[in-house]
């Protein structure tokens, strides 16, 4: 079986471990990072306070590539 099929059959569990870590990282005061197709090519930065920013990375640096609106809820 491979890797995606796998994450179809648990994608209830995939998508309750990310919405875990973004409440850990928001309780540690640090930035969560993830990937959401829906939002473009890249990779989503969450601060915090809630906003989110698309991020690359080049030249050893982070790039802001767009600011997003809050994530629903």
């Amino acid at each position: 079986m491979m890797i995606l099929d796998k994450w179809r059959e648990n994608r209830t569990q995939v998508e309750n471990a990310g919405r875990d870590a973004l409440s850990l990282a928001k309780e540690a005061d640090v930035p969560a990072y993830y990937m959401d197709d829906t939002l473009g090519r890249g990779i989503v930065k969450e601060m915090p306070d809630g906003r989110r920013f698309l991020v690359s990375y080049g030249d050893g640096r982070e790039n802001v590539v767009a600011a997003l609106g809050p994530r629903d809820r």
